[in-house]
């Protein structure tokens, strides 16, 4: 047996020995994918069409296209997803096809081809993609790109990632520029209030508005599409940090209206480390110059810039089976249906907060509201450290959940997404209850 699943084994043990203990907090263990009825085909995915209203057994079939290990329910999707076994053999099928005949080891015709399924995914044009290895490549592309001024000013909230704030702050501190955070409430009362916050907060020097999405500390829904047309009705650009949506949300950049949208690939997307986009709306393009000397071509001894979102893609030697991947994770989630994969995202979570609510002592960060809520839950249970919380957590049951602290908000993030069972979701609330009702065996 190996380390790790000895790790793992021992950490099932404990967890059934605290729950004998109390009077059986798991005496129904998690079924898991390795005990699901399967149908095994050479196309993985074979049978994977799209349903409306599909029923467990569906979503069954759906767990079995991954290898998370038995004994582990992993609800961190949020930090990583892992890759469907499509994903993982489509990089396995490239990254041999370069060892066996690397000349064209680029591959940039069939990276430009690919771009018309991702931008058919997030509602763009193929022109206004660009790959991205990151979701703070994309951000920092925009942010650097936008030529901000001494004295200009950008306007965030209190709850943004460093991948998202960071350009800004070193820009605060080499060229003048004036970061201003508005203060949004961890529980915002309505998706109005969100937005007169940021309205309020623009003064004449402000340029930019830069947004979550979904923030990563506490979940929130941010209401991109109204800041969007606020933000243009005020003469101002918008960036949204969406690290978050791509795969958990049906997403289309063109009805929400933003100038630029980072997004990730390694997250709920599933496509593997280092990959994302990055879209840049046609109308932004000349005002945003590439954040490294961009690729072009020579006309009549002239060398001219790439005319589209291409001229941001310049990063030297691309991860090509991680990128060629990008379609292969899409094409996954169509199979599904983006529609069910929403439904479901929102079907689990709608069921990990409304069992938080009903347990004393639990604090709820994350809005009950569907507009302002999806696939994260922010938690605490204020009379244990968080990290006691998510550890003894990972010992009772092998449930993996992480922290998020920022501020004055400080507790524990579950992930829900379409892979994830109801009863993974119960395990997790009865583990929940058990160290709210036993505080002390965990302070």
């Amino acid at each position: 047996m190996s380390a790790m699943k000895s790790r793992v084994s021992r950490r099932r043990f404990i967890g059934s020995s605290i729950s004998a203990a109390v009077g059986g907090l798991a005496a129904t263990s998690i079924p898991h994918a390795a005990k699901a009825e399967r149908r095994i085909s050479s196309d993985p995915l074979d049978g994977l069409l799209p349903q409306q209203d599909p029923d467990e057994a569906f979503w069954w079939e759906i767990r079995s296209q991954f290898n998370i290990q038995d004994g582990l329910t992993f609800m961190n999707t949020g930090t990583f997803g892992p890759p469907p076994r499509v994903v993982r053999e489509e990089h396995l099928k490239i990254q041999r096809e370069l060892s066996e005949d690397p000349r064209d080891n680029y591959r940039t015709g069939e990276l430009r081809e690919n771009k018309a399924v991702l931008a058919d995914f997030f509602g763009a044009a193929p022109e206004e993609i660009a790959y991205m290895r990151s979701t703070t490549e994309g951000m920092n592309t925009f942010a650097n790109g936008l030529d901000l001024r001494e004295g200009d000013e950008v306007l965030m909230c209190n709850y943004e990632h460093p991948g998202g704030y960071g350009a800004y702050r070193a820009l605060e501190h080499y060229v003048g520029i004036k970061v201003n955070e508005v203060d949004i409430p961890i529980l915002p009362e309505s998706v109005d209030q969100v937005v007169e916050l940021y309205e309020r907060a623009i003064t004449p020097r402000t340029r930019a508005i830069v947004v979550s999405h979904i923030t990563y500390i506490s979940g929130l829904l941010t209401p991109v599409k109204e800041l969007s047309e606020m933000a243009h009705r005020r003469g101002l650009l918008i960036s949204v940090d969406g690290a978050h949506p791509a795969g958990m949300i049906q997403l289309d950049f063109h009805d929400i209206g933003c100038d630029h949208y980072a997004a990730a690939g390694q997250k709920w997307l599933l496509a593997g480390t280092g990959t994302g986009v990055a879209y840049f709306s046609r109308d932004v393009q000349d005002l945003i110059h590439p954040l490294m000397g961009p690729d072009g071509h020579d006309e009549d001894g002239v060398w001219v810039m790439h005319e589209d979102a291409g001229r941001y893609e310049q990063c030297g030697q691309r991860n090509i089976p991680a990128a060629l991947g990008l379609k292969t994770a899409i094409e996954f989630q169509n199979k599904i249906g983006p529609a069910n994969i929403e439904a479901r995202v929102r079907q689990l979570a709608t069921r990990f907060r409304e069992g938080l609510l009903e347990i004393p002592g639990v604090r709820l960060q994350t809005p009950m509201d569907p507009r302002m809520g999806a696939g994260l839950t922010h938690f605490s249970i204020p009379a244990v450290p968080m990290d006691n919380v998510r550890q003894g957590i990972m010992d009772l049951s092998g449930i993996h959940i992480r922290t998020s602290s920022r501020g004055e908000v400080s507790g524990c993030r579950a992930s829900t997404h379409f892979y994830n069972m109801p009863d993974e979701v119960d395990e997790l609330l009865r583990c929940v209850k058990y160290i709210a009702e036993n505080p002390t065996r965990f302070a």
